[in-house]
């Protein structure tokens, strides 16, 4: 199956959503109009006719806010249909997976949620990338890239969820998660070095207006970040079978220094 392009997919989006709020307002005003016809006998003069659009016009601020909100999922949606339209490395799509969820948006309530803005994700991977080196780098690109064409064998679009449930895939993460968390024995340091690297490569805003237009990661949003990325490892660690295996991977592993290194991260 053929995965439909970005652009389609978004215009479907768009269309679906302004369906459904046309219906629900024809609906709205034609139950309305039904029930003041049934008091008035099933006749509606041209004074109710009058009185009933005074009484919509009264909605418009109500109606207001569900088009606003529609308009900013729509927003949302393109900018969540641009990262899944970059053809990202697996290993790279595998790590975001992991804290993806922190990203900002604006939920139903149009209450803002989320910590870490997408624009991070430049400055992240060089960051990442800087610690692990090119060949350690290298290894787990390959090794994502293997096992999604194992999983997969050839079908698309891929399926994020079915890779992450494999146990091999598991391993690979846990490896790199393994790899990352060794880079911050000393907290503070690395934490400012992961910063400056970040913000110094943090991709531009949608607009000027956008609302994460002026972010910038702070101590506190990369430590909740760094919980998330690393939370696979902080479950293995205190498991006695999932730590046996993975320091199967690992010679010279040291779980107590592990653990005190997930610790002070909380």
């Amino acid at each position: 199956m053929t995965p439909m392009p970005p652009e389609e997919l978004g215009e479907k989006l768009r269309k679906k959503r302004s369906r459904a709020l046309a219906q629900a307002v024809v609906t709205a005003f034609t139950e309305r109009l039904k029930e003041e016809a049934a008091k008035q006998g099933g006749f509606l003069s041209q004074r109710h006719i009058d009185e009933l659009n005074i009484e919509f016009q009264a909605k418009s601020d109500q109606l207001t806010g569900v088009f606003e909100q529609a308009l900013v999922d729509a927003a949302r949606e393109q900018e969540e249909l641009k990262w899944h339209a970059i053809k990202r490395p697996a290993f790279d799509r595998l790590m975001v997976k992991r804290f993806e969820h922190l990203f900002l948006h604006r939920g139903a309530n149009g209450i803002a949620h989320g910590t870490v803005s997408r624009r991070l994700l430049p400055g992240f991977f060089l960051a990442l990338h800087m610690m692990m080196g090119p060949q350690e780098r290298e290894r787990y690109h390959w090794r994502s890239d293997a096992a999604v064409e194992r999983i997969m064998q050839g079908r698309i679009p891929v399926d994020w969820d079915l890779i992450d449930r494999d146990e091999q895939v598991h391993d690979i993460v846990l490896d790199a998660q393994y790899t990352i968390a060794m880079h911050f024995d000393d907290l503070s340091r690395r934490l400012d070095w992961f910063i400056n690297i970040t913000n110094a490569h943090l991709a531009p805003p949608a607009h000027k207006d956008a609302g994460d237009a002026n972010w910038e990661l702070s101590p506190k949003a990369l430590t909740v970040l760094l919980n998330s990325l690393l939370a696979d490892l902080s479950t293995a660690v205190n498991d006695d079978a999932a730590w046996h295996r993975l320091a199967e991977r690992h010679q010279g592993a040291d779980r107590a220094k592990l653990i005190a290194i997930l610790d002070q991260m909380h």
